[in-house]
């Protein structure tokens, strides 16, 4: 997960510095719902802080049931795919850990 997390932060470091440099009619911001499978505290706030250090996206809110996180993106053009990166790629290895069965 970690070796992951840290590839992720450094492609995402590249992709946010050349929109930049693009400037801004290059960028399609957007907020998403992520629903939620984590249960525990501690696993929804790992996920919700892993999505805040990938560059280009921020925990925005989160339900008061827990049940989704509202996740702003600096350059969302497929939202369904946003959301699917973030369950599959941070969301389930954290369901192994803190929710195994």
């Amino acid at each position: 997960f970690l070796i992951l997390l840290i590839y992720d932060i450094l492609v995402a470091n590249a992709i946010v510095a050349f929109r930049i440099l693009l400037g801004s009619r290059h960028v399609q911001p957007a907020f998403v719902v992520v629903p939620l499978d984590l249960r525990s505290d501690l696993g929804i706030s790992l996920l919700a802080n892993t999505i805040c250090l990938t560059p280009g996206t921020v925990s925005a809110w989160l339900s008061p049931d827990r049940r989704t996180l509202v996740v702003h993106g600096l350059d969302v053009r497929d939202p369904e795919a946003l959301v699917t990166t973030i369950k599959r790629r941070y969301e389930t290895p954290l369901l192994k850990v803190f929710e195994p069965c």
